[in-house]
C-alpha cells in the first residue's frame, strides 16, 4: 500500500491541503517542511488517524473538540491510496473493487447535538476501509512515530495497546509525547530466548544485528553488540559497551524508531518475509511510514545520511517525514518536498519544483536557506546583519576613495568574519 493523494480540511491549523504524488514516486522520501505552527504534526496525525480508522480512534483518548479548526463546524481527511491485490488482502471477494488498484478513504468530523466532535466515515466507490484498510488482513502496512522517540518514560497505560490494539499501537506516538517504544526491546530478547529454543524465528535476531550493525548506519562504528535478559547493549563510538537505554539522545531516537519499525513489519508480514533473500542489507516489504521531526536530536552530518539510508535499505516503503532541517531534504532525489503556508497567510501548501528544488536537493546549507522554503531571512542574526551593514558601507567607500588604516583593518576583521559576503556593497 501507498498513499497517492492526502487532501485535509478544517482540521486544526491546516484550512485546505493537497498533497499529491505520481505513481512513479510512492517509495522514497518525501518531506514536509514548514515554520513552527504551520501544521507539520496536524498533518501526519491527520493521515495516520485515517489509516487507522474510527474504532481505533477511539483508544486514542483525544479531545477531538480541538481537532477541528476554529469557528468550523466541519472538517475532513481524504487519502487515495494504492493497493496491490496480492498483498493488501480484503475480506469478501475482490469483485467488490473490481481491477482497480485505487482506494479512497475518507473521515469527516463534525459538530453533534451536543456539541462534541464525531468522527464518520464514509464508502467511497463501494470501498469499506473496515475490510481492508482498518481490517486485520495481511497487508495494508503503515506505521507512524512522533518526535519524542525513546525506550522508556512513557505512560504505562498506554503501553497496554501494544497488545490489545496492535494496528493502533504502531502509530500510537504520533498522537503524544507520553508514548515509549518499549515493545522493541522486549522483542529483541524474545528472539534471542527463542533462538536458544531453537525457534527459527529466533534466527531473525542475527539478521536483523547484522542489518543494524551495516557501515552508514550508527555514527562513529557504533554497533550492537549483545542481547540478553539482562537487557540491549551496545559499543559506542568510545569502545564502551553501554544499554541501549544510555546512549545519546541521538542513538536512541533512530535506534528505537528502526527497531519498532522492523518489529511492526514482521508482525505484519512474517519474519521470513522480511530480508532480501538476495541482499540482507536491504528490508524489501512495501507500506507507508509517518515520522514527524526526523532530525530531532541528530548532529548535521547525520541528518544528512540519515534519509538516504532508510530509502535505501528500506526501498519499498514511502517514508512522509517532517522536518526544520534543509539537510533532510537532500535524501528527496528518490521523493517530493512539500511546503506548508506561513501560518496566518492566505497562502496554499505546495511541492517545491524547479530551481528551489534543485537547490534542497543538490546545495548547500547556504543555497537551501536562499530558497526562503525555510523562511526569509534566516541565515544571520541581528548582530550579524549589522555588521554586514558596516561592510557594506566600507566597502563601497572604498570604490570611492581610500580607506584609513583604521577603517582597512575593520574591513578585514569583517570580511575574515563573514567570508562569503567579503565583498557585498548593498
Amino acid at each position: 500500500m501507498y498513499i497517492q493523494q492526502i487532501g485535509i480540511s478544517n482540521i486544526r491549523s491546516i484550512q485546505e491541503l493537497d498533497w499529491k504524488i505520481a505513481e512513479s514516486q510512492y517509495a522514497g522520501w518525501h518531506v514536509v517542511i514548514g515554520d513552527n505552527g504551520s501544521g507539520k504534526s496536524t498533518f501526519l496525525r491527520a493521515v495516520a488517524l485515517a489509516l487507522i480508522g474510527t474504532e481505533e480512534a477511539a483508544a486514542l483518548r483525544q479531545n477531538w473538540n480541538d481537532w477541528l479548526t476554529q469557528g468550523e463546524s466541519k472538517g475532513e481527511i481524504f487519502l487515495n491510496l494504492y493497493y496491490d491485490k496480492k498483498i493488501d488482502k480484503l475480506y469478501g471477494k475482490d469483485r467488490i473493487l473490481g481491477h482497480e488498484s485505487m482506494v479512497q478513504v475518507s473521515l469527516f468530523l463534525s459538530i453533534d447535538k451536543k456539541d462534541h466532535v464525531k468522527i464518520e466515515f464514509d464508502n467511497i466507490n463501494e470501498f469499506n476501509p473496515k475490510l481492508g484498510l482498518w481490517g486485520k488482513k495481511p497487508g495494508w502496512f503503515s506505521a507512524a512515530y512522533g518526535p519524542y522517540r525513546r525506550f522508556k518514560g512513557g505512560n504505562q497505560d498506554y503501553e497496554k495497546l501494544f497488545d490489545s490494539n496492535p494496528k493502533l499501537a504502531a502509530h500510537l506516538s504520533i498522537f503524544g509525547e507520553d508514548v515509549a517504544l518499549t515493545e522493541c526491546l522486549k522483542w529483541l530478547q524474545d528472539l534471542q530466548f527463542k533462538k536458544l529454543e531453537g525457534d527459527p524465528e529466533g534466527n531473525l535476531l542475527d539478521s536483523l544485528k547484522e542489518f543494524v550493525n551495516q557501515s552508514g548506519f550508527l555514527p562513529h562504528q557504533a554497533h550492537l553488540e549483545h542481547v540478553s535478559s539482562k537487557g540491549v547493549e551496545f559499543i559506542d563510538g568510545n569502545g564502551c559497551r553501554l544499554p541501549v537505554e544510555e546512549l545519546s539522545d541521538g542513538y536512541r531516537s533512530i535506534l528505537s524508531l528502526t527497531f519498532e519499525l522492523i518489529r511492526q513489519l514482521a508482525r505484519v508480514y512474517g519474519y521470513q518475509s522480511i530480508f532480501d533473500p538476495n541482499d540482507p542489507t536491504k528490508i524489501i516489504p512495501p507500506g507507508v511510514v509517518l515520522i514527524d521531526e526526523i532530525d530531532a536530536h541528530l548532529h548535521p552530518t547525520w541528518q544528512r545520511k540519515i534519509g538516504i539510508w532508510f530509502r535505501e535499505h528500506f526501498p519499498n516503503l514511502q517514508f512522509i517525514v517532517s522536518t526544520h532541517s534543509p539537510l533532510i531534504c537532500q535524501a528527496a532525489t528518490v521523493g517530493t518536498v512539500y511546503c506548508l503556508p506561513k501560518p496566518g497567510s492566505n497562502e496554499l501548501g505546495s511541492m517545491v519544483t524547479g530551481q528551489d528544488l534543485d537547490r534542497l536537493l543538490y546545495g548547500n546549507v547556504l543555497d537551501a536557506y536562499g530558497t526562503e522554503a525555510f523562511g526569509a531571512d534566516v541565515t544571520r542574526s541581528d548582530e550579524s546583519k549589522k555588521y554586514l551593514q558596516r561592510l557594506a558601507q566600507l566597502n563601497c567607500k572604498e570604490l570611492r576613495e581610500q580607506l584609513t588604516e583604521d577603517e582597512r583593518k575593520e574591513q578585514q576583521k569583517l570580511r575574515a568574519m563573514m567570508p562569503t559576503s567579503a565583498h557585498q556593497v548593498n
